[in-house]
């Protein structure tokens, strides 16, 4: 087998060259150079997947995930490859001596008509493919190369995405050639806001007179004879999931990456613009609706995100990061995302957003969930503020992950971090509590409340961040507000509640919210919430919803909408429940004295009977932001009388704590109850405990009652 010669020092790279070779069973071979990273020949990088490059359909487990093996000879001796870069190598080969032998028949890559086509290299060009340059059995080295990406990236005169060779049918083509770029030029034209206008209301399938006046008729009804091959093309590829991918996209110029299907080749800056096009336009909760229904494409719902990797965001906001003063539009950004409004505080959020989205990418090693972002760590901090981590692959992925915890802490605006931690199933037990877990695959769903509501709120309306100790007040919460010892984190703050009753939450397969007995009970309180304003009906909503409030929806008529809505709720539950698990609704009240229950047999039978009541309750914006919020989380009942919504981990006598920094109330477990004898918490979660979000307890009585907290 081949034995790699160490490198000069961490500063060289390998290269391959691909040689023709007609004594070789595979007709090529390959051959190494080293040189100065100061030094590069001209070279192209490779983006691939090491495996298969295709899921397969009738392969539910992905039990072929890692392909076939070859073996090919390195600089004369055997070296194993997986059959995606095999099959990459032996096109390279073939298209290198078509291109330097005109009297032969040109077989190289068919360009999409607005790339810039791949003109091939003599024979003995360079490239740099992972696999082969770096020697994978030796960890120092892997660590110091880690560490060279983002240069090597940047570095390339081109970078091509191989996606294996699978040709694209006509269809895919047509939206790649013609369809992508002609819509993304006339929403770029002075047409722009008519056209926006226009696909926010006829949806994706462009069913309507005036998309086919605007955009063509016949334009308009090949795509819908097209997207779903469209997407069900890169719902297929593997390449689309792997997490080196977000960075060996991101890193290079947009127009030096090229995607190579077979012999087709395809803008990856197009395909970008289309996918960011998309969800401008608000395409892409449709286009999920309807790919999912669809039978003959059964990975559009295994493997969900898929709209979102085409786009690739990072290869957006990575330009506002080179400048030295970040502009207001990339501040405002972070700020509704994570609170961080200084230049430190929004360039380490920027960080934490990028490992925080890397947990829907596939790696083969979790703690590349950490090193596959490190070349772009340095572009985002800029100058001044250094990488917080040293790639080593011979430390523990619970060292490596905790050790960004600690890095990143001091440098965020608040404690939002601690909302993607937790006791959370499916995470490593062997994490400290307050350590997220970036190798966690998740919903969407799956993040903290503060980072969901920014997420949803581009159908809703913003009334900015949930801040329950007034983070963005200096006097509450001066800078450091934690200290971290080891795995342990030490906080400030104050418990202001304990868990007393846990309801879980179930959807039936509309999105529609199921078993609300509980609702029924605590809406036939008749009372107002604890803090003396708004209805029960309100609270829950306002619970449910993490404060919510659909665009649609004006402030004038929420009451009314929430308390409508909980009302079609429960009579929908009562209606369609089996028996035994319909919420138990009361006859009529005759008797004036006694108080009227919240709702009777009566007003559900008067409710049930209009017509379309089951569609108008499945299509309510409200079911729809509750359907997102909720799943994964539980709602919670405390001592005192509040109404929350906790993680699904969390227990009865769990208690519930203010942080300083927190804007967030986190619900803690004393770990006594579990062995440890020192007075520690195990952190359970975040919590939105509806009263308290907008910083109504923060008083001097609180405050002074602030007592350290240790977390493990």
């Amino acid at each position: 087998m081949y034995h790699y010669e160490p490198l000069p020092s961490p500063q060289f790279i390998r290269l391959v060259n691909i040689i023709r070779d007609d004594y070789s069973e595979h007709g090529f071979s390959v051959r190494l150079t080293t040189h100065s990273l100061h030094d590069l020949p001209p070279f192209w990088a490779l983006s691939y997947t090491w495996g298969s490059p295709d899921f397969q359909s009738d392969d539910p487990q992905d039990a072929n995930a890692e392909g076939k093996r070859f073996s090919i000879k390195c600089d004369g001796d055997d070296m194993e490859i997986g059959e995606s870069l095999y099959d990459f190598l032996r096109h390279m080969n073939e298209d290198m001596f078509a291109a330097s032998d005109p009297s032969g028949p040109q077989t190289y890559p068919k360009p999409s008509t607005n790339s810039r086509r791949l003109v091939f290299p003599e024979r003995h060009f360079n490239f740099w493919v992972d696999a082969i340059c770096i020697d994978q059995q030796n960890d120092d080295e892997r660590s110091d190369q880690v560490q060279l990406m983002g240069k090597i990236y940047q570095s390339a005169s081109r970078v091509v995405a191989w996606l294996g060779n699978t040709e694209p049918n006509d269809n895919v083509n047509w939206v790649i050639n013609s369809f992508a770029p002609m819509m993304l030029h006339v929403s770029r034209s002075s047409s722009r806001p008519k056209v926006i206008q226009l696909c926010q209301d006829t949806g994706h399938e462009l069913n309507h007179p005036k998309a086919d006046e605007l955009i063509g008729a016949g334009v308009c009804a090949r795509w819908r004879r097209s997207y779903s091959d469209f997407f069900s093309f890169f719902v297929k590829k593997r390449w689309l999931t792997r997490g080196w991918v977000v960075q060996e996209a991101a890193i290079p110029e947009p127009h030096t990456v090229v995607l190579l299907c077979g012999r087709s080749q395809f803008s990856w800056t197009t395909i970008n613009n289309f996918a960011s096009f998309i969800l401008n336009v608000g395409w892409d909760d449709t286009l999920e609706a309807s790919l999912n229904q669809n039978e003959s494409l059964p990975e559009w719902k295994e493997r969900k995100g898929t709209i979102d990797r085409l786009w690739n965001p990072v290869s957006t906001s990575l330009p506002d990061f080179q400048e030295e003063t970040i502009n207001d539009s990339m501040v405002d950004w972070q700020n509704r995302r994570w609170g961080a409004v200084t230049d430190e505080e929004v360039r380490h959020a920027e960080v934490l957003h990028n490992f925080h989205r890397l947990r829907f990418y596939e790696f083969q090693n979790p703690l590349d969930h950490i090193y596959g972002t490190l070349g772009l760590m340095p572009l985002i901090l800029g100058p001044k503020y250094p990488l917080g981590v040293t790639p080593s692959y011979d430390i523990s992925v619970e060292q490596a992950f905790t050790d960004v915890a600690t890095w990143l802490i001091p440098h965020l605006p608040n404690l939002d971090i601690l909302g993607l931690a937790g006791l959370a199933l499916g995470r490593s037990g062997a994490l400290p509590s307050w350590v997220p877990d970036f190798s966690f695959h998740g919903p969407a769903c799956h993040t903290s409340l503060q980072r969901a509501r920014q997420i949803r709120m581009k159908y809703a309306r913003w009334y900015g961040p949930l801040d329950a100790t007034r983070t963005t007040s200096l006097f509450e919460s001066p800078k450091p507000f934690a200290r971290i010892e080891g795995f342990r984190l030490k906080l400030e703050g104050s418990r202001i509640d304990k868990i007393k009753k846990i309801h879980t939450l179930h959807h039936d397969d509309r999105g529609v919210l199921w078993n609300v007995s509980w609702i029924l009970d605590f809406c036939n309180r008749n009372d107002a919430y604890i803090t003396g304003s708004g209805s029960l009906a309100e609270a829950v909503v306002h619970t449910l919803s993490a404060d919510i409030r659909p665009r649609v929806i004006l402030k004038k008529d929420y009451k009314e909408r929430s308390e409508d809505w909980v009302r079609d709720c429960i009579t929908y539950n009562w209606l369609l429940s089996q028996d035994g698990k319909k919420p138990v609704l009361p006859g009529g009240v005759k008797d004036g004295r006694r108080r009227r229950p919240f709702m009777t047999v009566e007003d559900a039978l008067k409710r049930g009977s209009q017509d379309g009541f089951r569609s108008s309750l499945i299509d309510n914006h409200i079911t729809k932001v509750i359907d997102f919020v909720t799943p994964r989380r539980q709602v919670i009942m405390t001592e005192g009388g509040f109404l929350g919504l906790g993680p699904a981990e969390a227990q009865i006598g769990d208690e519930i704590w203010l942080m300083r920094g927190g804007r967030m109330p986190l619900i803690l477990r004393d770990s006594c109850r579990t062995g440890v004898v020192d007075k520690e918490y195990l952190l359970a979660g975040e919590a939105y405990i509806h009263g308290v979000m907008h910083g109504e307890m923060m008083n001097n009585k609180l405050r002074q009652s602030f007592q350290e907290v240790t977390i493990a």
